[in-house]
């Protein structure tokens, strides 16, 4: 398949690097100067990705993208599936630029999608695009130098929602792409409520703020931050998202560690804790170095944010979403809450 990948950090190399050795056909866009611009002026002078793949018994090898550019047209010309992984603060802005150019039967594939899809979809109204979300990369992975990217991890299985019920007949093309997203959630906001990020990258930067500010790089969420004082307040934010997974129509409402289980762990028999802990200590990256990090600045607005909104529609309140919300605000002097999307930009798409 001729796959476009827009965004060229740290998960659209990652992505591309697997994509090509799955046989597909890549373009990588980049769209901005905001991140990783000496990354892709490296790609762009050696045509390729170099990657370390930690997954694949440390294998070091390099591929060649059919096309690295930052002409967006040029590099959504012939392309059968459209992968979005750049910020989801993003794709606001982003859909005006490319919603235009996109061309009737194209699969549009969002990662994270944190109903980004609604955005995308109002500047192709008349044209019939599937739009389909994803909760989690199939690869986790860092750019390490520049044109160089280290795939730290594989997720065993993904999930994914189609904006349009009738879309979802297209799921095994979807799945085609790596091989892990077999896996169909209820609709977009049960996507997007199972989003890893809103529940583990918001509290563990959140209640990890004078650690990572004194560390000074040295920091390692994952394996510092989730003592069992925070874990009781990642079960109380879980019940909060739950409930407006199922006010909402979803079927899947399970708890975070339980999906992180799913997600990660090919023997679902083990406790899902301790698949959380062997990820931490073998798989877990390392970080943030500051506040000013996307754990913050992309995930509460664009996660934590919209499940207060989408439970206030409901009549209902998330008092630790809520608070969280106003801590992170308060923290870096900007209100979240004033970023990411209003309940207006999603509820006809809802």
């Amino acid at each position: 398949m001729k796959v476009a990948i827009i965004g060229a950090g740290n998960s659209g190399c990652a992505q591309s690097i697997k994509l090509m050795q799955n046989g597909h056909q890549v373009n990588l866009i980049k769209t901005s100067h905001s991140l990783h611009d000496d990354n892709f002026e490296q790609l762009l002078k050696t045509g390729e990705i170099s990657c370390l793949d930690t997954t694949d018994n440390n294998k070091e090898f390099a591929l060649k993208p059919k096309l690295i550019t930052r002409d967006i047209e040029k590099g959504l010309e012939g392309a059968e599936a459209v992968m979005i992984l750049t910020q989801s603060l993003q794709h606001r802005d982003l859909a005006k630029r490319v919603g235009p150019l996109l061309k009737d039967g194209q699969i549009v594939f969002l990662i994270p999608g944190n109903m980004g899809s609604t955005q995308f979809a109002k500047y192709t109204k008349d044209k019939h695009i599937i739009y389909v979300e994803g909760e989690s990369t199939p690869y986790d992975a860092r750019i390490i130098a520049p044109g160089k990217v280290e795939i730290l991890f594989k997720n065993v299985r993904n999930a994914v929602s189609f904006l349009h019920k009738a879309d979802e007949k297209y799921l095994p093309v979807v799945t085609s792409l790596f091989g892990t997203h077999k896996y169909l959630r209820t609709n977009v906001i049960e996507s997007t409520l199972h989003n890893p990020n809103m529940v583990v990258h918001t509290i563990g930067a959140i209640m990890s703020a004078s650690r990572i500010e004194y560390a000074k790089g040295e920091f390692w969420m994952y394996r510092e931050a989730f003592s069992p004082s925070v874990w009781n307040l990642i079960e109380k934010l879980d019940e909060e998202k739950k409930q407006v997974i199922r006010a909402y129509g979803g079927e899947n409402d399970i708890n975070y560690l339980d999906a992180c289980k799913w997600r990660n762990e090919e023997d679902l028999s083990i406790d899902s804790l301790q698949v959380f802990r062997n990820y931490a200590a073998t798989g877990g990256p390392k970080g943030p170095a500051s506040l000013d990090t996307r754990y913050i600045y992309e995930d509460v607005p664009m996660e934590l944010c919209m499940l207060e909104k989408l439970a206030a529609h409901k009549g209902f309140s998330t008092p630790v979403a809520s608070a969280l919300i106003t801590i992170a605000s308060a923290l870096k002097s900007t209100d979240y809450r004033k970023i990411g999307y209003d309940f207006d930009d999603v509820k006809d798409y809802i």
